[in-house]
């Protein structure tokens, strides 16, 4: 086990470019905290009893730090944490709180919780991984997606499984939580994520998290039924929303953007949704229930590099995957900027699709077409009823709902009133009659 160790106080400025042509620069300007300098602490392999990081001291993550069943990590608004890069990949660096462990992550919109890696690259660290205790489609002891037990030296004492019988499972709160450069790669198609649910249950709160420009997924679920508000992923390699192994959950106000300056994974998608790897009919059945979410592709669906490779270009995939026998409820929602807005391949027939303004750059679908109620197939994004589709996810203004059918024909029959905010009267993640909640600090 590592001893924690403390240097000198060191001034931090880092300066993030977006690809959008926006820049934040230093812990003050991105809202981390007004702290000018910090102390420097590295993290413990195991936390195994209650402990508190705070604001003032920059944590460091030199490999995989594991919240050990009964022990509560307490995470004070403005805390910075910075994941080591390491060259052998089953050694990423990772925060992992196991099942029974609990985060209590309450940022600020004036001071996030900062989770970052420390070399300021793409796939720098590993990320976020909360493990649960509710219920999957692939048993209880499955090993989540980028830890490789038989060649990642795991402690004693800790368990990496999840899933279980306990639906309201409760791993603690993250508010106001930003991931950069999360995604590191353990081995071909077994990577980290910014933020990895595994079996989380619904007693978790997870509100106003930002997944930015990671290697991989911005947000993946696997089973489990944690319901979210507020999220925005920003310029990650693959999916920005994943849905796998009976994943059951909802999702409230969610949006994804794109750098087209950059190179993506094979196939980025801004939803993608299986029930498994083989499409079975295993129970729980994956079933998302999505409202109010703005994904964003490019002008031409056409990215720098990566993506789906025709004649030497590079596109995008899908705005919505849905694939593998999976279920979905997906409503007052907009897609636009990917080659396909909706692919449905092989999804099961236990879905809801209705009230959603979509627009492909290639064609609106591919595959099976979807049935639904009051789709709106804009014929351009200019027809969508946005202010501007392309000024970005900083700006005060733009990707507003301001004419219809952005503004008209909102529903949410048969969504549960008690989780998802039903006196909207728009689609998409924003109101047309305010300043955009990702122009806030938080968001970078």
């Amino acid at each position: 086990m590592k001893k924690n160790r403390f240097w000198v106080a060191v001034a931090l400025t880092t300066c993030f470019v977006c690809g959008l042509g926006l820049t934040s620069c230093s812990n003050e300007a991105d809202g981390s905290a007004n702290v000018s300098t910090r102390s420097t602490e590295e993290l413990a392999d195991v936390i195994s009893t209650d402990k508190t990081l705070y604001a003032d001291v920059t944590y460091v993550l030199t490999g995989k730090t594991y919240v050990a069943s009964g022990a509560t990590l307490t995470i004070n608004a403005g805390t910075r944490i910075e994941g080591v890069y390491n060259a052998n990949p089953d050694e990423a660096s990772a925060l992992v709180v196991t099942k029974g462990g609990k985060i209590m992550a309450n940022g600020t919109a004036a001071a996030p919780i900062i989770m970052t890696a420390q070399n300021g690259t793409k796939g720098g660290w590993g990320g976020l991984v909360l493990l649960g205790r509710a219920t999957v489609n692939q048993g209880n002891n499955g090993v989540i997606e980028g830890i490789d037990p038989d060649n990642t030296t795991i402690p004693a004492g800790i368990e990496v499984t999840y899933g279980g019988n306990v639906d309201n499972d409760n791993s603690g709160v993250l508010s106001y939580v930003r991931v950069e450069y999360a995604g590191a790669s353990i081995s071909l198609d077994n990577e980290l994520n910014a933020f990895t649910f595994g079996g989380v249950g619904s007693g978790t709160i997870v509100d106003h998290c930002q997944a930015y420009h990671g290697a991989d997924d911005a947000f993946e679920f696997f089973g489990g039924t944690v319901n979210c508000k507020y999220l925005v992923a920003t310029a990650n390699d693959d999916d920005s929303f994943d849905f796998d192994f009976g994943y059951r959950g909802m999702i409230q106000f969610g949006v994804a953007t794109i750098d087209p300056s950059l190179s993506y994974s094979s196939n980025p998608n801004g939803i993608e949704c299986d029930n498994d790897g083989s499409g079975s009919s295993l129970t729980p059945k994956t079933h998302p229930v999505l409202s109010n979410l703005t994904i964003v592709g490019t002008v031409d669906g056409i990215v720098a590099g990566g993506g789906v490779v025709s004649g030497g270009t590079h596109y995008l995939k899908d705005g919505a995957h849905f694939r593998r026998n999976c279920g979905f409820t997906l409503k007052n929602s907009i897609i636009y900027g990917f080659p396909y807005a909706i692919e449905l391949q092989n999804a099961s027939t236990e879905y809801t699709f209705g009230y959603n303004v979509i627009n492909g750059v290639t064609s609106t679908y591919t595959g099976t077409t979807p049935t639904g109620t009051s789709i709106t197939v804009a014929s351009s994004v200019a027809a969508i009823g946005l202010t501007t589709p392309w000024g970005g996810y900083k700006s005060t203004t733009a990707l507003k709902p301001v004419r219809i059918p952005a503004i008209s024909n909102v529903n949410f029959d048969g969504l549960d009133s008690s989780f998802f905010d039903t006196t909207v009267t728009y689609k998409g993640a924003f109101s047309g009659s305010e300043n955009i909640w990702t122009s806030a600090s938080w968001v970078l």
